[in-house]
């Protein structure tokens, strides 16, 4: 990897004005920086808004793991499954599925953990942090992750995630059902096992958490400019320029932070990132009857349910598909079930839905790092599931390499060249 750039820094346009690049943006900011973000959809409906809104700072275990390559058949042929690939996205993801499950391996799930670890950890402390800083206080709590099994041999299924979040030094209690029950009343009497995760938090509206670090950014002095970047411009001597709504716009530093897109833009670049979308799905339930206190997972269906400002969300599933593929009415519904099912007092009169596109590498570890080829340019995206828990800690990253620091995490796994 090209470290020989020396150019002093003091501009830095961000791509991106989703959790990282926002989280990023700030972080910049409050290190001195002159500061732009480039979004075409301020405040929308990308990723970071729709998620769980889950801070999972023990989300140590990758996705792929040894053995689970005898679920997936299971789960795709279940039209309900927590996994589903589009029939015209099959080939296409094919490359990707053989690195997931080279990347699944008893040896490279220790290293990747200790990987997660290292962004996942923080991410609690950072977040108290940040949302202090710009007055929204209000929107983060740390309360608590509750995992529920229908039976003891979904909890076996999962025994080596939990060994390894306990090998990683990750608070976890086994709960019984009359735990489940006295922690959350509302959860159906078929859950007869449980896990308690006590270091877990949560934002009750990514939505507005973006805009008020946002609205935060600006008023110190950040600019924020609705565009759509295309890619870029090479000059002959090697300068990146960025090309966005038929404006070459220069910037001392870039920060790709693009989300599912970003890949493109790398490409661009010279930088092959092996990046598929996971689609996720939520409904929202603003009259839904159900209080719970703390995001409750149906561990067995992959269905997070999390007490949002405006309702109650249940977020989950995995569709490959790609990003312009319309969104799939059969996993709303399944959703729906699975939302039945885990509170039988929910009321579905009401509910909205959403489909959003996670960025996922096939190591379930993002790209954080320089540009091969061109050191002013710095990648900051793939963080899959974990963009709202690792945004915090990546952005310190960044900020730390754009200011000629060096970051106090190992880069080694993120590698942007490791593929």
């Amino acid at each position: 990897m090209n470290t020989t750039y020396t150019k002093p820094v003091r501009s830095v346009a961000v791509i991106g004005g989703g959790i990282v690049g926002m989280l990023t943006a700030w972080s910049l900011l409050r290190s001195g920086f002159m500061v732009t973000v480039l979004e075409r959809d301020l405040y929308g409906l990308g990723c970071s808004t729709g998620n769980a809104g889950s801070v999972s700072a023990g989300s140590v275990v990758p996705l792929g793991m040894p053995g689970m390559w005898k679920q997936v058949p299971g789960w795709m042929l279940d039209p309900d499954g927590p996994l589903h690939i589009r029939g015209d996205h099959a080939i296409q993801v094919l490359p990707w599925l053989v690195r997931f499950l080279v990347a699944s391996g008893a040896d490279s799930v220790e290293r990747i953990s200790h990987a997660l670890k290292a962004l996942t950890a923080p991410s609690l402390k950072i977040y108290q942090e940040v949302v202090d800083q710009v007055g929204a206080r209000s929107l983060f709590e740390v309360t608590g992750q509750l995992q529920v099994y229908q039976s003891a041999e979904g909890l076996l299924k999962d025994a080596a995630g939990w060994a390894l979040r306990r090998a990683r030094g990750v608070e976890v209690r086994d709960v019984a059902a009359g735990e489940i029950r006295d922690l959350e009343p509302a959860v159906a009497h078929t859950f007869t096992h449980g896990v308690f995760l006590p270091n877990e938090g949560m934002i009750i509206n990514p939505a507005r958490l973006i805009k008020e670090v946002g609205v935060a950014f600006v008023q110190n002095g950040g600019r924020i400019e609705e565009l759509s970047v295309q890619g870029f411009d090479v000059s002959a001597d090697q300068q990146v320029r960025i090309r966005a709504s038929g404006r070459l716009i220069e910037s001392d530093a870039i920060v790709v932070a693009a989300g599912a897109w970003s890949h493109t833009l790398a490409a661009e670049l010279g930088d092959s990132i092996p990046l598929e979308s996971q689609r996720g799905y939520h409904v929202m339930f603003p009259e839904s009857g159900v209080s719970i206190s703390r995001p409750v997972v149906a561990s067995e269906t992959k269905c997070f349910a999390t007490p949002m400002e405006f309702g109650l969300r249940v977020a989950g599933t995995v569709e490959f598909g790609s990003l312009d593929a319309p969104a799939n009415s059969r996993r709303v519904e399944g959703l729906l079930r699975h939302s039945k099912s885990l509170f039988p007092g929910l009321e579905t009169a009401h509910y909205s839905e959403w489909m959003g596109n996670r960025p996922c590498l096939p190591d379930s570890l993002p790209v954080i790092g320089r540009a091969t080829k061109f050191p002013s340019v710095y990648f900051a995206f793939g963080h899959g599931h974990l963009g709202m828990t690792c945004a915090p800690m990546t952005s310190k990253i960044v900020s730390d390499l754009i200011g000629g620091k060096e970051p106090s995490v190992n880069l080694e796994p993120y590698r942007p060249d490791r593929f």
